[in-house]
């Protein structure tokens, strides 16, 4: 089983993953990582929380995969970890209009 993830929003400069993140890069400053990662970097002040409120004007192909099939689960998406990120915003398009 693996991890929660979480998305935050990177508010100084850091490393994930080997790759360094900073606040003024726009879009690719929200990150989802794993739900320890998350904590460490907001209790260090190096992140806050991206809500729900953050994402709701954002566009599904601006999601990442993680966070599709989050929204995928929640809209129980049958086999959704299976699909491609277009399988999965056209599964999550379809489920939102019915």
């Amino acid at each position: 089983m693996s991890a929660k993830k979480t998305s935050i929003l990177i508010t100084s400069a850091v490393v994930i993953e080997g790759k360094i993140i900073s606040p003024d890069q726009g879009e690719k400053s929200t990150v989802t990582v794993d739900e320890s990662v998350a904590k460490n970097l907001m209790s260090r002040g190096k992140a806050e929380l991206l809500t729900s409120d953050d994402d709701a004007d954002k566009p599904l192909s601006k999601h990442t995969v993680p966070e599709l099939l989050e929204i995928a689960e929640d809209l129980e998406i049958d086999g959704a970890d299976k699909m491609k990120k277009p399988e999965l915003i056209a599964a999550i398009e379809a489920a939102e209009d019915n």
